[in-house]
Protein backbone atom coordinates (compact mmCIF):
# COMPACT_ATOMS: atom_id res chain seq x y z
CA UNK A 1 0.00 0.00 0.00
CA UNK A 2 1.33 3.50 -0.80
CA UNK A 3 2.16 5.65 2.16
CA UNK A 4 0.64 9.06 2.74
CA UNK A 5 2.78 12.08 3.53
CA UNK A 6 2.56 13.38 7.06
CA UNK A 7 0.99 16.74 7.81
CA UNK A 8 3.47 19.56 7.13
CA UNK A 9 5.50 20.92 10.02
CA UNK A 10 5.10 24.51 11.19
CA UNK A 11 8.17 25.61 9.21
CA UNK A 12 6.97 23.88 6.04
CA UNK A 13 3.52 25.40 6.48
CA UNK A 14 5.11 28.87 6.58
CA UNK A 15 7.07 28.11 3.41
CA UNK A 16 3.94 26.87 1.65
CA UNK A 17 1.96 29.93 2.72
CA UNK A 18 4.72 32.19 1.41
CA UNK A 19 4.80 30.28 -1.91
CA UNK A 20 1.02 30.42 -2.17
CA UNK A 21 0.84 34.18 -1.59
CA UNK A 22 3.80 34.83 -3.89
CA UNK A 23 2.33 32.66 -6.67
CA UNK A 24 -1.02 34.50 -6.57
CA UNK A 25 0.63 37.93 -6.47
CA UNK A 26 2.98 37.07 -9.35
CA UNK A 27 0.25 35.49 -11.46
CA UNK A 28 -2.57 38.00 -11.06
CA UNK A 29 -0.36 41.03 -10.45
CA UNK A 30 1.84 40.13 -13.41
CA UNK A 31 -1.17 39.79 -15.71
CA UNK A 32 -2.63 43.11 -14.56
CA UNK A 33 0.69 44.91 -15.07
CA UNK A 34 1.15 43.31 -18.52
CA UNK A 35 -2.34 44.39 -19.60
CA UNK A 36 -1.65 47.96 -18.47
CA UNK A 37 1.69 48.11 -20.30
CA UNK A 38 0.93 46.13 -23.46
CA UNK A 39 -2.41 47.80 -24.24
CA UNK A 40 -3.16 44.99 -26.68
CA UNK A 41 -6.53 45.20 -28.42
CA UNK A 42 -7.52 41.82 -26.97
CA UNK A 43 -5.46 41.92 -23.78
CA UNK A 44 -8.49 41.11 -21.62
CA UNK A 45 -8.57 37.62 -23.13
CA UNK A 46 -5.55 36.72 -21.02
CA UNK A 47 -7.90 36.25 -18.05
CA UNK A 48 -9.90 33.65 -20.00
CA UNK A 49 -6.67 31.96 -21.11
CA UNK A 50 -5.28 31.67 -17.58
CA UNK A 51 -8.63 30.32 -16.37
CA UNK A 52 -8.52 27.71 -19.13
CA UNK A 53 -4.92 26.78 -18.27
CA UNK A 54 -5.89 26.25 -14.62
CA UNK A 55 -9.05 24.22 -15.34
CA UNK A 56 -10.37 21.63 -17.80
CA UNK A 57 -8.87 22.81 -21.14
CA UNK A 58 -5.45 22.84 -19.49
CA UNK A 59 -2.33 23.03 -21.64
CA UNK A 60 -4.35 22.88 -24.88
CA UNK A 61 -4.98 26.60 -24.34
CA UNK A 62 -1.37 27.11 -25.46
CA UNK A 63 -2.47 26.37 -29.03
CA UNK A 64 -4.82 29.37 -28.86
CA UNK A 65 -1.65 31.47 -29.07
CA UNK A 66 -1.60 30.72 -32.82
CA UNK A 67 -4.72 32.86 -33.30
CA UNK A 68 -4.12 36.36 -34.62
CA UNK A 69 -6.45 37.66 -31.91
CA UNK A 70 -4.56 36.02 -29.04
CA UNK A 71 -2.74 38.60 -26.90
CA UNK A 72 0.00 36.05 -26.10
CA UNK A 73 1.97 33.73 -28.38
CA UNK A 74 2.42 30.03 -27.46
CA UNK A 75 5.69 30.44 -25.54
CA UNK A 76 4.24 33.26 -23.46
CA UNK A 77 1.22 31.09 -22.73
CA UNK A 78 3.58 28.27 -21.70
CA UNK A 79 5.15 30.60 -19.12
CA UNK A 80 1.67 31.62 -17.98
CA UNK A 81 0.79 27.92 -17.64
CA UNK A 82 3.72 27.39 -15.27
CA UNK A 83 2.46 30.28 -13.15
CA UNK A 84 -1.05 28.80 -13.14
CA UNK A 85 0.30 25.38 -12.11
CA UNK A 86 2.28 26.95 -9.28
CA UNK A 87 -0.78 28.86 -8.05
CA UNK A 88 -3.10 25.84 -8.25
CA UNK A 89 -0.53 23.48 -6.73
CA UNK A 90 0.28 25.87 -3.89
CA UNK A 91 -3.43 26.40 -3.19
CA UNK A 92 -3.94 22.65 -2.89
CA UNK A 93 -0.78 22.16 -0.81
CA UNK A 94 -1.89 24.82 1.65
CA UNK A 95 -5.61 24.16 1.76
CA UNK A 96 -6.24 20.45 1.16
CA UNK A 97 -7.91 20.10 4.57
CA UNK A 98 -10.23 23.15 4.47
CA UNK A 99 -10.98 22.75 0.76
CA UNK A 100 -11.97 19.12 1.30
CA UNK A 101 -14.78 20.24 3.62
CA UNK A 102 -16.42 22.56 1.09
CA UNK A 103 -19.69 21.29 -0.49
CA UNK A 104 -18.71 21.16 -4.18
CA UNK A 105 -14.92 21.22 -4.02
CA UNK A 106 -14.69 18.46 -1.41
CA UNK A 107 -16.28 15.71 -3.56
CA UNK A 108 -14.20 16.85 -6.55
CA UNK A 109 -10.99 16.53 -4.54
CA UNK A 110 -12.07 13.10 -3.29
CA UNK A 111 -12.62 11.92 -6.86
CA UNK A 112 -9.18 13.23 -7.79
CA UNK A 113 -7.66 11.39 -4.82
CA UNK A 114 -9.41 8.14 -5.76
CA UNK A 115 -8.31 8.40 -9.40
CA UNK A 116 -4.73 8.99 -8.27
CA UNK A 117 -4.88 5.81 -6.17
CA UNK A 118 -6.14 3.82 -9.15
CA UNK A 119 -3.36 5.15 -11.38
CA UNK A 120 -0.71 4.18 -8.82
CA UNK A 121 -2.21 0.69 -8.65
CA UNK A 122 -2.07 0.41 -12.46
CA UNK A 123 1.43 1.90 -12.80
CA UNK A 124 3.41 0.58 -9.80
CA UNK A 125 6.72 1.89 -11.10
CA UNK A 126 5.56 5.44 -10.42
CA UNK A 127 5.48 4.53 -6.74
CA UNK A 128 9.11 3.42 -6.79
CA UNK A 129 10.25 6.60 -8.54
CA UNK A 130 8.72 9.03 -5.99
CA UNK A 131 9.63 12.60 -7.07
CA UNK A 132 10.34 11.64 -10.70
CA UNK A 133 7.19 9.55 -10.65
CA UNK A 134 5.10 12.64 -9.92
CA UNK A 135 6.89 14.55 -12.68
CA UNK A 136 6.14 11.75 -15.17
CA UNK A 137 2.56 11.46 -13.93
CA UNK A 138 1.95 15.15 -14.66
CA UNK A 139 3.87 15.07 -17.95
CA UNK A 140 2.39 11.94 -19.50
CA UNK A 141 -1.29 11.90 -20.53
CA UNK A 142 -2.22 9.44 -17.81
CA UNK A 143 -5.73 9.40 -16.30
CA UNK A 144 -6.32 12.32 -13.92
CA UNK A 145 -2.87 13.80 -14.56
CA UNK A 146 -2.46 17.52 -13.92
CA UNK A 147 -1.92 19.78 -10.93
CA UNK A 148 -4.64 18.26 -8.76
CA UNK A 149 -3.86 14.65 -9.63
CA UNK A 150 -0.13 15.27 -9.25
CA UNK A 151 -0.68 16.76 -5.80
CA UNK A 152 -2.51 13.63 -4.64
CA UNK A 153 0.04 11.30 -6.20
CA UNK A 154 2.78 13.16 -4.32
CA UNK A 155 0.83 12.74 -1.08
CA UNK A 156 0.25 9.04 -1.71
CA UNK A 157 3.94 8.50 -2.48
CA UNK A 158 4.90 10.09 0.83
CA UNK A 159 6.50 13.24 -0.58
CA UNK A 160 6.34 16.35 1.54
CA UNK A 161 3.85 18.90 0.25
CA UNK A 162 6.70 21.19 -0.77
CA UNK A 163 8.52 18.50 -2.78
CA UNK A 164 5.22 17.38 -4.28
CA UNK A 165 4.50 20.96 -5.33
CA UNK A 166 7.85 21.33 -7.11
CA UNK A 167 7.37 17.98 -8.84
CA UNK A 168 3.97 19.12 -10.12
CA UNK A 169 5.39 22.44 -11.33
CA UNK A 170 8.32 20.72 -13.08
CA UNK A 171 6.04 18.21 -14.81
CA UNK A 172 3.69 21.02 -15.85
CA UNK A 173 6.60 23.09 -17.19
CA UNK A 174 7.74 20.17 -19.36
CA UNK A 175 4.20 19.71 -20.73
CA UNK A 176 3.90 23.44 -21.40
CA UNK A 177 7.23 23.55 -23.26
CA UNK A 178 6.22 20.51 -25.33
CA UNK A 179 2.89 22.05 -26.29
CA UNK A 180 4.45 25.41 -27.10
CA UNK A 181 7.06 23.74 -29.32
CA UNK A 182 4.32 21.82 -31.14
CA UNK A 183 2.25 24.99 -31.56
CA UNK A 184 5.21 26.88 -33.03
CA UNK A 185 6.00 23.97 -35.37
CA UNK A 186 2.39 23.87 -36.56
CA UNK A 187 2.28 27.64 -36.98
CA UNK A 188 5.49 27.74 -39.02
CA UNK A 189 4.04 25.20 -41.46
CA UNK A 190 0.59 26.78 -41.67
CA UNK A 191 1.01 28.18 -45.21
CA UNK A 192 2.43 24.92 -46.55
CA UNK A 193 -0.43 23.04 -44.92
CA UNK A 194 -2.97 25.25 -46.63
CA UNK A 195 -1.29 24.83 -50.01
CA UNK A 196 -0.92 21.04 -49.79
CA UNK A 197 -3.52 19.47 -47.50
CA UNK A 198 -2.43 15.89 -48.37
CA UNK A 199 1.06 16.54 -47.07
CA UNK A 200 -0.55 17.98 -43.95
CA UNK A 201 -2.75 14.93 -43.41
CA UNK A 202 0.22 12.60 -43.92
CA UNK A 203 2.47 14.54 -41.56
CA UNK A 204 -0.20 14.66 -38.85
CA UNK A 205 -0.92 10.94 -39.23
CA UNK A 206 2.80 10.07 -38.96
CA UNK A 207 3.19 12.30 -35.92
CA UNK A 208 0.17 10.76 -34.19
CA UNK A 209 1.50 7.24 -34.85
CA UNK A 210 4.94 8.10 -33.46
CA UNK A 211 3.44 9.74 -30.36
CA UNK A 212 1.13 6.78 -29.81
CA UNK A 213 3.96 4.24 -29.85
CA UNK A 214 6.18 6.44 -27.66
CA UNK A 215 3.37 6.86 -25.15
CA UNK A 216 2.55 3.13 -25.22
CA UNK A 217 6.22 2.25 -24.59
CA UNK A 218 6.39 4.67 -21.64
CA UNK A 219 3.11 3.41 -20.20
CA UNK A 220 4.17 -0.23 -20.49
CA UNK A 221 7.49 0.56 -18.78
CA UNK A 222 5.68 2.19 -15.85
CA UNK A 223 3.49 -0.88 -15.37
CA UNK A 224 6.46 -3.14 -14.61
Amino acid sequence: MPCVAAEPSASETRVLLALWIASLVLLFGGIAIWIAIAQHEHSGRVWAQVLGLATLPGKYVIFSGLSAESPLHPWALAILAVGADLAVGATLAVGLGPLGRLPWIGPTLKKGHDRAERVLAEYPRLRRMAFLGVVLFVYLPLPASGSMGGTFVGQLLGLSRTRGLWAVVLGGALVSATFAGLAIAVGSQAQAMLENPWVTVGAIALFVILVFFAYKAARDALRK
